[in-house]
């Protein structure tokens, strides 16, 4: 499973600044559409939140949550999207036309560090491997992934398919 391929999900969602050089699909090149009940945008605190059944398109990226906060800095660059569901999920295709599918309670996707988190039944598939745990931690800049739980009762749960098992 190559964590390289998450890059372009954080890239679309990162849409509302300039694509860092690590997008190398054509998904970014697609308009955005995001759906929501609701639309809050807080200039002086710099958030804009999404609230409702909120839906963000492009491409092959389909993200879904029930609430979506994006925080700025004061020159408008993204900072933090924070999403939050029952559960908030992310599904795309990568450059092999493979899907990656997450889901968790929240998601953050810290914009400085290029750290997406996943919290609360945390679940990533790729290519019909998985990962299951409280928490998982994927560095899309140095391609790392780290999978544990606070909680000393739960573990972190991975399947491995055998290559000719994988998805085609």
């Amino acid at each position: 499973m190559k964590i390289a391929r998450l890059a372009f999900f954080i890239t679309c969602l990162t849409a509302f600044t300039p694509m860092p050089s690590f997008a190398a699909t054509a998904d970014k090149d697609q308009p955005i559409e995001v759906e929501a009940d609701s639309l809050e945008i807080r200039d002086n605190d710099n958030i804009s939140i999404y609230s409702g059944n909120v839906s963000l398109v492009q491409g092959s990226l389909n993200v879904r949550s029930d609430k979506l906060i994006i925080h700025f800095d004061d020159d408008k660059n993204l900072v933090l999207m924070e999403m939050t569901g029952s559960p908030a999920s992310f599904r795309q295709l990568d450059d092999d036309h493979k899907e990656m599918i997450g889901q968790a309670d929240r998601l953050d996707y810290f914009e400085p560090k290029s750290l997406l988190v996943l919290k609360g039944n945390a679940r990533f598939s790729s290519d019909g491997n998985l990962i299951e745990s409280s928490m998982i931690r994927i560095n899309t800049e140095n391609d790392n992934l780290e999978a544990a739980s606070p909680e000393p009762d739960k573990r972190v749960r991975v399947v491995i398919q055998p290559k000719g098992k994988q998805q085609e």
